[in-house]
């Protein structure tokens, strides 16, 4: 197993933190040219967003006939999503239950999208686990996908390349496993363990994550968040810093979505406050000093 671990010398703080209307449950964001494009967990439906608008301006693109919020037990968990090379962005479930195992393939010129059965993607990945699988973020591979399991704090988190096409999600060949032990934060009681929440290939090849602390050790229960970090993944180790409010203090917003700047200074981060009633938040964050 390698590990990730606090860095000495990074730095990650937020700098503003935008409500975004109509929306809740951020789970992913993905890049595309001066917009971004932010994917909720609990419903089939997506929201293009302009950053620099004030409030947030978001167009949605329902993605069904039932594109509202949906139960707990009937949502399509949407936590993983990515830029792929041709250019369409792929959505993933996260596999914990069966209406969670889907593909989302949605062309940003369009809004045309398919929604496709992934069923053993998601079984090919938990037998390599030997365990239940919770995927929080992808990353597109010459050959495939690198898919992030997050890990609670009965452990879990791992790093799994598949080979498979995303539009023949019918196949899937496990190319590699490898397991992270990312630390912990302290809680009220006990530390909890950090589980995968996003991650993005960065602009010089590196992997970069999100990681929550958050008090379950259920892929499907939500428990009591105490903070996130950021931090970057290398060959055999890697490291992260807490994610800081504007005054310095550590955040306890569950950050979820992750866009990197071209320069990998800084960049965009949504967050999910596991409540219908609270909107999710478009939050700009300054990195400084990460290394693996």
């Amino acid at each position: 197993m390698l590990a990730s671990t606090p860095s000495t010398f990074a730095s990650a703080q937020i700098t503003s933190v935008h409500p975004v209307p109509g929306t809740r449950a951020g789970s992913g964001l993905v890049r595309d040219r001066e917009r971004l494009l932010l994917v909720q967990d609990d419903a089939y439906r997506v929201a293009w967003l302009d950053p620099h608008s004030r409030p947030i301006q978001a167009r949605f693109v329902a993605l069904g006939q039932n594109s509202g919020p949906l139960p707990k037990p009937q949502k399509p968990d949407f936590e993983a999503a990515a830029r792929l090379p041709d250019g369409r962005v792929l959505v993933m479930g996260s596999g914990s239950a069966p209406t969670r195992r889907s593909f989302l393939l949605l062309d940003p010129r369009t809004d045309a999208f398919a929604v496709l059965d992934a069923g053993p993607v998601y079984d090919a990945v938990a037998q390599a686990l030997g365990d239940k699988i919770n995927i929080e973020g992808v990353v597109p591979q010459p050959a495939g996908l690198l898919l992030f399991n997050r890990g609670n704090s009965a452990g879990g988190n791992a790093v799994v390349r598949v080979g498979v096409r995303v539009e023949a999600p019918s196949t899937c060949e496990i190319l590699a496993v490898t397991r992270w032990q990312l630390g912990e934060l302290a809680g009220v009681s006990r530390p909890v363990p950090l589980g995968f929440t996003d991650a993005e290939q960065g602009p010089e090849g590196q992997l970069w994550y999100l990681a929550a602390a958050e008090d379950t050790s259920d892929p499907i229960a939500d428990g009591q968040i105490l903070g996130s970090v950021i931090g970057v993944l290398g060959a055999d180790s890697g490291s992260w810093t807490p994610l800081l409010e504007a005054d310095g203090t550590r955040s306890r917003r569950k950050f979820e979505g992750l866009a990197l700047d071209p320069d990998g200074t800084g960049g965009w981060l949504v967050t999910d406050a596991d409540s219908p009633d609270q909107p999710a938040e478009l939050c700009r964050v300054s990195v400084s000093g990460l290394a693996p």
